[in-house]
């Protein structure tokens, strides 16, 4: 365990620059998660209408088995290139970094991916005959995006924010455009979904390995054994924990088919993608971003710093994602009327609730950098498989009495037994300190702009334009009682200003017709 230096004087300045740095980069991530939000109000629309409620049941079940192949064996590739991205430029050895993962990459998800068209396959006449038509191109689906996301994480481990958000919008319209094809004009059902994803995945691959070429070699002949040891000797006790990760994300659409049918997978799901990427607009960017820096400026500038870094970044987290959380409570009834198709409508009690389990989901990885600075992956299992465990024991006690609602509150009940652990666990390794005094004014300011947001549901009708003055509402209202209550300091008002400025800057260069 690495000992907390004291404070330097050049920290105050190495913390200022990393900040800014940090917001600089969140606002190039914001359309990474703002582009798919955005889709999904074009896409789901057209799904909710035109695939029927058990075939949309059916791609739900099988996806949520793609996800825990992704768990198992993508993300705990993801997970230890994050952190050994910036040991390896240190050392000069990313050639052999690279080309390890890109290698490993193409390995264990083909492995996977070969696996899953196994196993359907001789499964055939026995699973759901819905299920079982969309195994060949769920494989195909599960190799294309599963390593397009693994190789984008390289590029944002190196905190190429720039890059990463350019292939991730362009994969994000050029999938979601496919899938509409493949749904909406040739008829697919929830087959499309899958296909438009595979095929744009596969056509973004190339350019992302363009952009990896640039920090190294990816020939299989730099690929190194012991840089693929080190990263299993990180990224293995992660299996289990990816593991009880999905377990806590998808076991609940099991439970729920078994008890209440599989059309109720399909509300309780279509609910659950809505408020998740809602919330995930923000929550992501932050993440994205924050992550990695705590990394690199660890290894920089020391423990203490990261740390004072890690403050802030709850702080800001929070800044960004309390009165989203409590906004989209407000207008849940509305935004499903609006938004989806009449079948799914009464979905929308479980709106706000996935919403708050996704945002605690958010603050755990922000808590649990600390652990993963000190590679301490055996306890971020430890930690994830406790919270699984509460989460199936309530998941399975209450929804045959209770409905899917109350497989929403049994993931938020888990992911606050996760967020106490992670915060306890984390004072032996880099402490996780909570900014109490700076939280009191986000506080306030969400309630208020709550009550201002209820009070214009009360008077307009549900329509896309009343939901828009609902969010307007929001937005404003938060911000005035923010600044009144004083939770924006002055340099943060500042850098604003700056940021602000020199985006509009750049839109004023690119339309000068010199």
């Amino acid at each position: 365990m690495t000992q907390e230096r004291p404070a330097e004087p050049g920290d105050a300045g190495m913390l200022k620059t990393a900040l800014r740095g940090a917001g600089s980069d969140a606002a190039r991530y914001l359309p990474v998660r703002f582009v798919p939000a955005l889709t999904s109000l074009v896409t789901v629309p057209l799904f909710t209408r035109v695939i029927d409620v058990a075939d949309y049941g059916a791609f739900y079940v099988i996806n949520a088995f793609l996800v825990l192949g992704a768990r198992i064996a993508a993300e705990s590739v993801a997970s230890a290139a994050l952190r050994f991205y910036w040991p390896n430029k240190k050392a000069g050895t990313l050639d052999a970094y690279l080309a390890t993962v890109v290698w490993s990459v193409v390995a264990i998800l083909g492995v996977v991916a070969g696996l899953i068209l196994a196993v359907g396959t001789s499964l055939q006449g026995v699973i759901d005959p819905l299920v079982a038509r969309l195994v060949p191109v769920s494989a195909a689906y599960f190799f294309c995006n599963y390593s397009l996301f693994v190789l984008m994480e390289v590029l944002r481990a190196a905190n190429r924010a720039r890059d990463y958000a350019r292939i991730s919008i362009t994969a994000t319209l050029l999938t979601n455009a496919l899938a509409v094809v493949f749904v909406g004009v040739l008829g697919w059902g929830s087959a499309g979904i899958f296909a438009g994803v595979a095929v744009g995945s596969a056509v973004v691959i190339p350019w992302t390995l363009t952009k990896l070429r640039a920090d190294g070699s990816l020939s299989p002949s730099a690929a190194r054994r012991s840089t693929f040891d080190e990263l299993v000797a990180f990224g293995a006790p992660l299996v289990p924990a990816g593991a009880a990760l999905w377990a806590l994300g998808f076991l609940d659409r099991f439970v729920i088919e078994a008890s209440r049918g599989t059309a109720e997978v399909g509300l309780y799901s279509t609910a659950y993608g809505l408020g998740e990427k809602i919330i995930q607009l923000f929550t992501l960017p932050l993440i994205m971003t924050m992550v990695p820096l705590l990394i690199q400026n660890y290894e920089e500038h020391g423990q203490a710093t990261a740390g004072q870094m890690q403050t802030q970044f709850t702080r800001y987290f929070a800044l960004a994602t309390v009165p989203l959380l409590a906004g989209l409570a407000v207008v849940a009834r509305d935004f499903m009327w609006v938004f989806t198709g009449e079948q799914y409508r009464g979905a929308y009690p479980v709106l706000g609730v996935i919403a708050a389990a996704t945002l605690l989901a958010g603050l755990v990885q922000l808590g649990s950098a600390g652990l993963s600075i000190h590679k301490q992956s055996r306890r971020i299992m430890a930690n994830t498989l406790a919270a699984t465990a509460l989460d199936v024991a309530l998941t399975i006690a209450l929804v045959p009495r209770y409905g899917y609602v109350a497989a929403g509150w049994a993931a938020v009940a888990a992911y606050v037994l996760l967020a106490t652990l992670t915060w306890l666990q984390s004072r032996r390794y880099l402490p996780w300190t909570l900014p109490w005094a700076p939280l009191l004014p986000i506080a306030g300011a969400t309630a208020v702009m709550s009550a201002a947001v209820w009070g214009v549901t009360l008077v307009l009708p549900t329509t896309v334009w009343a939901l828009l003055a609902e969010g307007l509402t929001g937005i404003v209202v938060y911000a005035v009682a923010l600044l009144a209550f004083g939770g924006v300091r002055p340099d943060e008002r500042t850098f604003v200003r700056e940021l602000s400025a020199s985006a509009r800057a750049r839109l004023t260069q690119r339309g000068d017709p010199a």
